[in-house]
C-alpha cells in the first residue's frame, strides 16, 4: 500500500506543477490566447497519461516481484503455472502438489491453497519489506495499526501508544496489547527491543518468574530477552548475563564490567552454555571478545606479539 501512496503522490504532484504554471502565465500577463491554453491543455493530458502510465508500470512491476518472491518462498516458479487470470495462479509441480494462489482486488497475493495427496491447507500472505510470510487465516477486523515488524510466526502492529502482538501457536492466533507510553524511548529500534522483551515476559512465564517475580527488575533495567540468556543493568552499572538452560531454568550468571560490540546473533553464541563454558575454562574475558566479520574471536598479547587464540564462526 505504500509503494501505491508513493507512485499516486507522484502522479498528484505532477499534475499540479502543470497547474502552477497556469496559475503563472495567467497573473502574469503573458498568456497569448487560444493557442497558449489549447498548447498547455495538451502538455497537461501528455503529462498525466505519461506520468500515470509510468505509475502503473512500476505498481504492475511491483506485483511481478511480489510473485515471484512468494513463488520461491514455496519451491516453485512459472514453470509450474497450469492455468492463470485476474484473480489466481495454479501451479502443479513433478512431485504432485498443487498450489493456488489468489489475488486481492489490487492485483496482489492474499491467500495461498497449498494441496498434496494427505491434505490441504490453507494460508494468508502477509509482504514486510516485500518479504512474503504464510500465516494461517485469522481476521485483522479488531487490529489497529500498521505493521510494523513481521517474522515466521508473528505480526507486530502499531497504533499510536499501543503495539499489537499476534502470536501464532499452533496456527491458533494469540494476541498481545502493550502499552507503549510506559516507555521512555521514541526510538524506534528501542521501541522494537521494548516489544520483545514485553512478549518474551508474556510467552515464556519462567522468564518472567525469574526477571520480574523473584529478582524485581524493572523492563526498563532489562536490555534483552531471548531465549538463551538475558542481560540487564544493576545499580552500580555492571550488566548480569544469565545463560538458560534448555529447560529455560538458569544455566549461569555471569556479572561483567562492560558489553562486548558484537550482532545479536554473535551475542546469543558467546552466551551459549557451550561457548560460556569453554571460554570460563580457558578463563578468558567475555569484555574482549570481538566481532571479525562472520566470527567471534579472542586476541591475548603472548611475548611480543597479539594472537587470535579463540575463533568461532557465528
Amino acid at each position: 500500500m505504500d509503494n501505491k501512496k508513493e507512485v499516486l503522490g507522484t502522479v498528484n504532484e505532477s499534475v499540479k506543477g502543470l497547474m502552477d504554471i497556469i496559475t503563472t502565465k495567467v497573473s502574469s500577463g503573458q498568456n497569448q490566447g487560444k493557442e497558449f491554453l489549447s498548447n498547455l491543455s495538451k502538455n497537461i493530458k501528455d503529462n498525466f497519461f505519461e506520468t500515470s502510465g509510468r505509475a502503473t508500470d512500476f505498481i504492475n512491476s511491483l506485483k511481478k516481484d511480489k510473485i515471484r518472491n512468494l513463488e520461491r518462498l514455496l519451491h516453485i516458479n512459472k514453470k509450474d503455472i497450469i492455468a492463470s487470470s485476474k484473480k489466481s495462479n495454479v501451479y502443479n509441480t513433478v512431485v504432485g502438489k498443487m498450489v493456488i494462489i489468489e489475488r486481492d482486488i489490487w492485483g496482489e497475493p492474499c491467500t495461498v491453497t497449498i494441496k498434496d495427496v494427505n491434505k490441504v491447507v490453507l494460508k494468508c500472505v502477509k509482504y514486510f519489506n516485500n518479504r512474503p510470510y504464510l500465516f494461517p487465516p485469522f481476521s485483522e477486523k479488531k487490529i489497529n495499526g500498521e505493521i510494523i515488524f513481521m517474522c515466521e510466526n508473528e505480526i507486530w502492529y502499531k497504533n499510536n501508544d499501543e503495539a499489537t502482538v499476534v502470536i501464532f501457536i499452533d496456527d491458533t492466533p494469540d494476541i498481545l496489547n502493550i502499552k507503549l507510553n510506559k516507555t521512555k524511548t521514541s526510538k524506534k529500534t528501542e521501541m522494537l527491543e521494548y516489544i520483545e522483551k514485553c512478549k518474551m515476559l508474556y510467552v515464556e512465564k519462567k522468564f518472567n518468574d525469574i526477571l520480574i517475580v523473584q529478582r524485581k527488575l524493572d523492563i526498563e533495567d532489562i536490555m534483552v530477552i531471548r531465549k538463551g540468556y538475558s542481560v540487564y543493568k544493576n545499580s552500580d552499572k555492571s550488566y548480569t548475563i544469565l545463560i538458560f538452560d534448555e529447560f529455560k531454568s538458569i544455566y549461569d550468571e555471569l556479572i561483567l564490567s562492560k558489553l562486548p560490540v558484537l550482532s545479536e546473533k554473535a551475542m546469543a553464541l558467546l552466551f551459549s552454555t557451550e561457548i560460556s563454558d569453554y571460554i570460563k575454562s580457558k578463563g578468558y574475558s567475555f569484555e574482549n571478545f570481538k566481532q571479525v566479520n562472520d566470527f567471534i574471536e579472542y586476541w591475548q598479547d603472548i611475548g611480543t606479539k597479539k594472537i587470535c587464540v579463540m575463533r568461532v564462526k557465528i
